[in-house]
């Protein structure tokens, strides 16, 4: 299971990348993550894998 709450990232105190994102992956369920340029579909997926830290939030 993957599961996040209220995750967020700001960059240099002031760019929102990912504002409390909350979600739930049981296992077996395959999610895709669409959405437009600068969204944050990249900044959340390196939390999750942590290769980032979030600022506020658990992934």
């Amino acid at each position: 299971m993957l599961e996040t709450r209220d995750l967020t990232k700001v960059y240099n105190e002031s760019v929102l990348a990912v504002n409390e994102l909350n979600m739930k992956v049981e296992d077996g369920e395959i999610y895709v993550v669409l959405g437009a340029n600068g969204a944050g579909k990249s900044t959340t997926i390196s939390m999750l894998l942590n290769f980032i830290e979030p600022t506020s939030g658990t992934a």
